[in-house]
């Protein structure tokens, strides 16, 4: 059964049957939801778009039992990302940077590289007739999360990359995030300084290790009455920094399975098609010389339309 919920979204919605008794959980979704396969139900499970019973489920395994009612956000989860021309912001003799999409992946899985940011960008580059055989040979520099959208550099040679890593390691790389985050902070500007220990992101398990300190400055951009836009500049490269330092002050990003309310149930925040987070600024120095470069990232189709729903709800 399908209607529609909040932000315009149609989720899937049915009661398991007795034939449904016992099965994964990723098998049933798969079972009731249209064009659907089980990898592909088991990604929407991971990625915190399946509730049972109201409750957020990300176990693909869990059993399912008779009478429980399923909900399930497709939403684009599903569907392949691939990156498009109009995604190349900025291109260079030494450096390329893309607008990342959300879903798409900095890097590949269990040796799977197919569906990931360089191959889709040398594919780019060769069918618009940019390649060169004998001089590009793409590196990443740094990441974004998989749900997490926007700015990305590519170095094309291997001088460049470096010249890139060492402005990351020194610091000098701005870097300024757009995030949507829960509820609405007591000031506008604040900074968090304290330890970043990453998770998991399939099962939110915490890595054994102590985690280095991070430092995050926060400015409020706009709020609404469960949620507030908000920039974040991060002054150090943790992994996950900006999320684990925006829960840490009791505002986690809508969306974000990991750090955020696990089980929450509140229909906008189900409704969320992922993590709210937009890397939308980053000023570099140019590794083949001339001025420093200040680059943008226009926020992406999911985010804008959060954002124009949430507005319209203020009308």
């Amino acid at each position: 059964m399908q209607q529609e919920d909040t932000l315009g979204t149609r989720p899937v919605r049915f009661c398991a049957t007795p034939a449904d008794s016992g099965l994964r959980l990723s098998r049933c979704v798969a079972d009731h939801v249209a064009d659907l396969s089980v990898r592909a139900a088991k990604d929407l499970i991971d990625r915190g778009r399946v509730f049972v019973n109201n409750q957020r489920i990300t176990k693909a395994s869990a059993p399912v039992q008779e009478g429980e009612w399923i909900e399930v956000y497709p939403h684009e989860v599903s569907k392949r990302v691939r990156l498009h021309e109009e995604d190349i912001l900025w291109e260079g003799k030494t450096l390329v940077a893309v607008n990342k999409p959300p879903g798409l992946l900095v890097y590949g899985t269990q040796g799977v590289t197919e569906d990931t940011v360089l191959p889709q960008l040398e594919g780019l580059l060769k069918k618009t007739g940019r390649w060169r055989p004998r001089r590009d040979n793409l590196t990443l520099v740094h990441r974004l999360d998989r749900d997490t959208s926007g700015l990305l550099l590519v170095a094309r040679e291997e001088k460049s990359a470096s010249a890139l890593e060492r402005q990351f390691k020194q610091k000098t790389v701005q870097k300024r995030y757009l995030a949507l985050a829960r509820g609405r902070p007591a000031r506008e500007r604040f900074r968090q300084i304290s330890e970043v220990t990453a998770k998991r992101p399939a099962h939110g398990s915490k890595d054994h290790r102590q985690g280095p300190k991070g430092e995050t400055e926060f400015k409020v951009l706009e709020t609404f009455a469960k949620c507030t836009l908000i920039e974040a500049r991060p002054l150090t490269g943790r992994t996950h920094q900006i999320r684990v330092h925006l829960a840490q002050v009791g505002h986690p990003v809508l969306g974000d399975i990991v750090y955020g309310p696990e089980k929450c149930a509140e229909h906008l925040y189900r409704a969320i098609p992922r993590q709210m987070l937009h890397a939308s600024f980053l000023g570099i120095e140019n590794p083949h010389g001339g001025q420093r470069l200040e680059l943008t990232a226009p926020l992406p189709d999911d985010m804008k339309h959060v954002l124009d729903w949430l507005r319209q709800e203020e009308q």
